[in-house]
């Protein structure tokens, strides 16, 4: 999915939310980009033909504060509830509505595997980046590797902070 225009890769922040590792929409992201209105889509969830075990892990009801301060219902729903849920809508919109979805869903899988991937190598060269100045301390031999390692630790040093900064929209509470 590296192909995605910025365009699409905004369109698909809106779409998706990533929590805990976790990816999920909600019932009012459904409506608004669906065109229905929001208790119409809470009425189909709630008439949705699926087991309970389904329903538990796929649907968490959970309230919102509508514009007036009021607590307001809503759901939060994984990729599988989602696609349960629209899977009954019908018409050419429908299914545009549902190839954006899936998409949407794979690219913040694909966004969250790459952070986790940068993270592992952050570790990584931090643990490497310690040994080679503990090493270059000791001796003389050491202190003769260090200056070799120390020029290509700076510049993967240089490479992850690059791809970090792609990536920095992605971390903290949120993404988390």
């Amino acid at each position: 999915m590296s192909n995605l225009t910025q365009a699409q890769e905004a369109q698909f922040r809106e779409l998706v939310i990533a929590q805990h590792g976790e990816v999920f929409t909600t019932s009012r992201q459904v409506a608004e980009l669906f065109g229905k209105d929001h208790r119409n889509v809470l009425r189909a969830i709630r008439l949705l033909d699926c087991d309970e075990e389904f329903t538990a892990l796929n649907f968490e009801l959970t309230d919102f504060i509508d514009k007036n301060g009021d607590p307001r219902p809503e759901y939060l729903m994984t990729k599988d509830g989602m696609v349960f849920l629209v899977m009954g809508f019908t018409g050419k919109q429908a299914a545009q509505f549902k190839l954006l979805y899936i998409r949407a869903f794979n690219w913040m899988a694909e966004q969250i595997r790459i952070a986790h991937e940068l993270t592992n190598w952050q570790h990584d060269f931090t643990r490497r980046e310690a040994a080679s100045v503990s090493n270059g301390t000791l001796h003389g031999q050491g202190l003769a590797r260090r200056r070799i390692e120390k020029h290509a630790l700076s510049q993967e040093q240089a490479a992850i902070h690059a791809k970090l900064q792609l990536c920095l929209n992605l971390t903290g509470e949120v993404a988390a």
